[in-house]
């Protein structure tokens, strides 16, 4: 089942590549918002420059309150070589059982794709509430990260403008 903008999102745990436990549920209880970006291949063009991008972006999305995470079905091992190929701090969930992708609803690609299980470029906005915020499906591996901060700079926005509307 795809999940849609206002579903209640799987607040699951699960490991990054590097070991630690990213516990969705606890990010959500500090009032955190989720970016995961599913992407099909570690290392291939497009994954690599959407990774970078990300990369590029992450303070501007810490400073909006939001952690990114980037998933795949790689192994642990081979995305622990694409964050040392790109000097990536990390944030990568390898799901090579396709758990927390299932959970989401992100599917794979049609063809080739599919028999090799790999994801579809999807990127799932979780908010602080723990609900779907957005959902972008198919994106554009060059312009996704932008495009992403782009929303969530305009809903923190909104948001701080109603919170002063309302004191």
């Amino acid at each position: 089942m795809k999940l849609k903008p206002g579903d209640p999102a799987p607040l699951i745990q699960v490991q990054d590549a590097l070991g630690r436990t990213i516990d969705l549920a606890e990010l959500v209880r500090q009032g955190r918002y989720i970016v995961l970006w599913f992407y099909p291949k570690a290392s291939s063009p497009g994954c690599t420059a959407q990774a970078r991008q990300y990369a590029e972006l992450r303070n501007a999305f810490q400073q909006l309150g939001a952690e990114v995470f980037g998933v795949s079905r790689d192994p642990a091992s081979a995305q622990c070589d694409f964050i040392d190929k790109l000097a990536l701090e990390g944030g990568m969930i390898p799901d090579p059982s396709g758990l927390l992708g299932r959970a989401l609803g992100v599917g794979g690609f049609l063809g080739l794709g599919a028999l090799l299980g790999l994801y579809n470029r999807d990127t799932i906005l979780i908010n602080p509430q723990g609900k779907v915020e957005q959902v972008w499906r198919n994106v554009n591996p060059f312009r996704d990260a932008q495009v992403v901060l782009e929303y969530l700079e305009s809903k923190v926005k909104a948001l701080g403008q109603l919170e002063a509307a309302s004191r």
